[in-house]
C-alpha cells in the first residue's frame, strides 16, 4: 500500500485536497460545494490553444505577441542578434530560448503577460478614479506596461539560463570557443533585460509594486538553488522523508513579501515540488497579477484572490509541461518534474535509482526510472491533483466580475488540462 492510500484511509489524503471532478455539464464539485464554471465544457470537447490565445488577446485588444516584440526589436537586442548568427551549428541552448521567444507556443513566457492583462481587465476598475486617457479595452495603461515587465524579467531570468557550464574544458572540444562565446551573449542579453524591467519598474511611480515584483525576481533566483543538483546545475530531486505524516505547502496564507517556504518541505512529495513551482514562475506570475489589482486600486481582497489566481493557473501549466516533458522525452526529463516527485514519495524505493547513481557517479538512467515511475500509480495521483488545480482556478476566477476576461482565463485552464490529461491517457 502507497502512501497516498494510507493517507486516504486516514482521510488526510495530500494530492486531493478537495475534489475536482470535472462533471460534462461544466459544474465542479470542490470539497463540499458544487459550482459552475459558466462555461459548459466538459472533458469531451477540446479546444484549440491558438482560439483560445486568440479569443484573450481580442477581449484585452492587444496581441501579446508585441509585448516581447517592443522589447526586442532595439538597437542592443539587434546588435545581439547578429552575434547569434556566428553560434548557428553550435547547439548553445540560447539558440532554443531564442525561438521560443519568437516562435511561440504554450511553454512560451508570451502568456505570462497575457494571463495579467486578461485578470486585469476581468478584475475591472472604477471609471471615476482614472480618465479616458489612462486606459484602453478595458486595461490600464499603467496594467500593460506591469505585464511587459513582468514577462521581460522571467525571459532575462530564462535566458541567464542557458548558459553552458564549461568548467570541463575538454569535455567540449572544437564547440568550447563557440559556447564561451554564447554564454558572453547570454549574460549580457540577460543583464541588459533585466537593467531594463528595473528602469521600467520605476516608472510606475508605486513602491509596493516595485516591491512586489522586486521579491518575485528573488524568488527565481532562490527557485535556482532550490534543493540538489547535478554537476551541471540540473536540479535533482530530494531523497523522500521516513515518516508518512503528509506535508501540505499552504502558500496561499503566507506573506509573499517574506522569503516562500522553507527547506523542511524537500523530500516531501507534492509539497516539495509546489514550492520548487511557486518560486521558479508562480510567484512572478501571482505577484504580476496582484501588482495589477495595486494598480487599479482594487482593494486587498481582490489583490489576494489575483495572487492565488494566478499561482494556480502556474501550478496547472507546470503540471501540463512536467507531463509533456516526461510522455515526449523519456530519455530526458526533468528529475524534479511532477511525475518523478510523485512517485518517488508514494515509493520511496525508487529513489535507488538516483541513488545509485549518486553514489558510483554513473549517469542516471532515465528509462530505468521513466518505467519504474510509469509502473505505480503515481499517474492516478497526478490526476488528483492536476483536477484539483484545475477547480481552484476556477473557483478564485469566478470572484471576478467582467464575464469575457474571466472566461477567457477559464478557457485557457481547461485547455492546459485537457492536454495534460491527453498525455497522461495515453
Amino acid at each position: 500500500m502507497s502512501r497516498f492510500e494510507r493517507n486516504v484511509n486516514r482521510g488526510q489524503s495530500q494530492y486531493c485536497l478537495g475534489k475536482g471532478t470535472i462533471i460534462p455539464s461544466g459544474v465542479f464539485e470542490r470539497g463540499n460545494r458544487m459550482y459552475s464554471s459558466g462555461l459548459g465544457l466538459g472533458r469531451q470537447e477540446e479546444i484549440d490553444w491558438r482560439d483560445v490565445i486568440t479569443e484573450a488577446e481580442q477581449i484585452v485588444g492587444y496581441p501579446t505577441s508585441f509585448l516581447n516584440l517592443r522589447w526586442l526589436f532595439n538597437d542592443e537586442i539587434a546588435s545581439t542578434a547578429i552575434h547569434l548568427r556566428k553560434l548557428v551549428g553550435s547547439n548553445h541552448p540560447v539558440l532554443k530560448s531564442a525561438k521560443n521567444l519568437l516562435v511561440g507556443s504554450k511553454s512560451n513566457l508570451q502568456s505570462v503577460g497575457l494571463i495579467i492583462l486578461l485578470t486585469s481587465k476581468a478584475a475591472g476598475f472604477d471609471s471615476l478614479e482614472f480618465t479616458r486617457d489612462h486606459y484602453d479595452s478595458g486595461v490600464l495603461h499603467s496594467q500593460r506596461a506591469l505585464a511587459e515587465i513582468v514577462e521581460m524579467k522571467r525571459t532575462g531570468h530564462m535566458i541567464h539560463k542557458a548558459m553552458v557550464n564549461l568548467q570541463d574544458k575538454k569535455n567540449h572540444g572544437d564547440k568550447f570557443k563557440d559556447l564561451l562565446y554564447g554564454n558572453k551573449i547570454v549574460l549580457l542579453t540577460g543583464d541588459f533585460l533585466l537593467a531594463t524591467c528595473l528602469q521600467h519598474l520605476g516608472g510606475l511611480r508605486n513602491n509596493e509594486v516595485t516591491e512586489l515584483i522586486s521579491t518575485g525576481l528573488r524568488d527565481l533566483v532562490e527557485g535556482d538553488a532550490f534543493g540538489n543538483h547535478d554537476d551541471n546545475h540540473n536540479p535533482l530531486p530530494t531523497q523522500p522523508k521516513g515518516d508518512n505524516e503528509p506535508a501540505i505547502y499552504d502558500w496561499e496564507n503566507e506573506d509573499n513579501l517574506m522569503k516562500l517556504g522553507s527547506n523542511d518541505f524537500l523530500g516531501r512529495g507534492v509539497a516539495e515540488w509546489t514550492l520548487r513551482t511557486m518560486l521558479m514562475s508562480g510567484s512572478i506570475l501571482g505577484k504580476g497579477c496582484q501588482g495589477a489589482m495595486k494598480l487599479a486600486r482594487r482593494g486587498p481582497d481582490m489583490e489576494k484572490n489575483a495572487y492565488i489566481l494566478g499561482g494556480h493557473l502556474a501550478l496547472l501549466w507546470q503540471l501540463y509541461l512536467d507531463v509533456k516533458d516526461f510522455f515526449t522525452h523519456p530519455y530526458s526529463y526533468s528529475l524534479v518534474g511532477a511525475p518523478t516527485t510523485i512517485a518517488l514519495w508514494e515509493y520511496p524505493q525508487i529513489y535507488g535509482h538516483i541513488w545509485e547513481s549518486k553514489v558510483e557517479k554513473t549517469p542516471i538512467e532515465y528509462k530505468q526510472l521513466y518505467y519504474a515511475v510509469r509502473s505505480t500509480r503515481s499517474m492516478d495521483y497526478l490526476m488528483k491533483l492536476l483536477d484539483d488545480e484545475l477547480a481552484a482556478v476556477l473557483e478564485y476566477s469566478n470572484r471576478f466580475p467582467v464575464e469575457d476576461a474571466r472566461l477567457a482565463l477559464q478557457k485557457m485552464a481547461l485547455t492546459i488540462h485537457g492536454e495534460t490529461l491527453q498525455y497522461i491517457e495515453k
